[in-house]
């Protein structure tokens, strides 16, 4: 029981230490390749279901029109509704600009991985915040609508 403990323990202090070092540029490229690849796929996702809520959304606006009733309500929905799909569209944007950042900070020394992840971090806090901020200005806008 003992040597496996010992042998655990060394093997964690290997893959500890292996961890540290910088990725070969090979690796670092194939890796923001992969997280590119992946981030476009989730923005293009995002865009395509924003695309379908702003239809959804200008049909209910035709819809109320054509019968006269609650249109300020649809359209301040509408305007919640886009505004909430603009905002997903920015959080995959801005997740996967902060996964391909931290694959391209892999390849750096420890120092260098250090504020390249911490510069990462805080880009996609600041377009995390300008996301919410244009979500909160559309949503104020939807409630001024439905008065």
């Amino acid at each position: 029981m003992n040597k496996f403990i010992l042998s655990a323990l060394s093997f964690a202090i290997v893959l500890a230490v292996s961890g540290c070092k910088p990725e070969t540029p090979a690796e670092v490229q194939e890796d923001v390749s992969e997280a590119r690849a992946e981030a476009n796929q989730d923005v293009r996702d995002a865009q395509i279901d924003a695309n379908q809520t702003a239809r959804d959304a200008n049909a209910d606006v035709a819809d109320e029109m054509a019968t006269g009733d609650g249109v300020n309500d649809a359209r301040a929905d509408a305007v919640e509704d886009t505004a909430q799909a603009r905002y997903d569209v920015a959080m995959a944007k801005a997740d996967g600009d902060l996964a391909v950042a931290k694959q391209s900070c892999d390849g750096a020394s420890d120092t260098d991985r250090d504020a390249c992840n911490a510069k990462a971090d805080a880009e996609f806090e600041t377009a995390k915040a300008a996301a919410t901020t244009a979500l909160n200005a559309a949503e104020a806008d939807a409630e001024r609508m439905k008065r």
